[in-house]
């Protein structure tokens, strides 16, 4: 009997086109406002190049191998590759690499990535990751997401945290940290943020994995337009917000900016993007 509800209960989310999963054993697929993960369970064809959506935090158990950050990792062998597409393809429409190498590199901070070093608060650190095989330029990768998470409008100010960099040298001597920070291929994406259904479009926290799905790091999300740049800043601070324990909110109110922890991809629901953790200036 309760799996047959809990069958009913996933078939509702999907028709619902988007569900929040707080874990494998406790209320599966329920959307009660304190979920750490969202996905859309939306069908692949019905994504248009600038349409996306994210999700958060998944259980907290990891997934995969969670050996030292800085030696090479490898997935187990893909399954049969994914049918889905990111979508209308035109000339302007950036590359998606469906199946990266299933092999990770922990990216160096580039030179003056860093914008602010507090000396107090909650220390978390991190490493910056990416897979094989995407086409991306990783220095450039890496400068983007240091700077999102040391800018004075995000997490270190606004929560009282200390974000701290684990180097490739630190990370292949053994030292684990707090959260790995991985750029995926959408099939790679899928497995590392598994038992998630991020079905190649959508990003997840999964653990002590932050995944950032590369169709979405690419094309970026209808409710940020053609500006990729702006939902880049989103995306970081959206998912490493899950990673220190933030859950979702919803639009304050039409006309008003939304919160970064707001599920700004789904929609704006009457607000206007914002990808900060702080508030907007007036």
């Amino acid at each position: 009997m309760l799996a047959r509800r809990r069958t009913v209960a996933a078939a509702a989310v999907a028709a619902c086109l988007v569900a929040d999963v707080i874990g494998v054993a406790a209320a599966a697929n329920r959307d009660d406002g304190s979920a750490r993960s969202d996905f859309t369970s939306m069908a692949a064809a019905a994504f248009s190049a600038g349409t996306a959506a994210t999700a958060g935090r998944a259980s907290t158990r990891g997934v995969g191998s969670d050996s030292a950050a800085g030696a090479a990792e490898t997935l187990p062998a893909p399954g049969p590759a994914a049918t889905s597409t990111p979508g209308r393809v035109t000339p302007s429409t950036p590359n998606v690499v469906e199946r990266g190498s299933g092999t990770f590199t922990v990216v160096a901070v580039p030179a003056g990535a860093v914008k602010q070093t507090p000396t107090t608060g909650r220390k978390v650190t991190y490493t910056v990751e990416m897979e094989g095989g995407l086409g991306v330029d990783a220095s450039g990768y890496a400068a983007t997401v240091v700077a999102d998470l040391t800018d004075a409008r995000g997490w270190q100010n606004v929560d009282k945290v200390r974000f701290v960099n684990v180097s490739p040298a630190q990370a292949s001597t053994g030292t684990k940290p707090d959260l790995r920070i991985t750029l995926a291929s959408p099939d790679t994406t899928d497995r590392l943020c598994a038992p998630l259904k991020t079905r190649g479009q959508v990003s997840c926290h999964n653990g002590v994995r932050v995944v950032l799905n590369d169709r979405r790091w690419l094309l970026g999300a209808d409710a940020y337009g053609k500006d990729v740049a702006s939902y880049r800043i989103y995306l970081v601070n959206h998912e490493m917000g899950h990673g220190i324990g933030h859950g979702h909110v919803k639009c304050a109110g039409k006309g008003k900016p939304a919160q970064v922890m707001m599920q700004q991809t789904y929609g704006l629901d009457g607000c206007t993007a914002w990808p900060w953790p702080s508030s907007k200036p007036a």
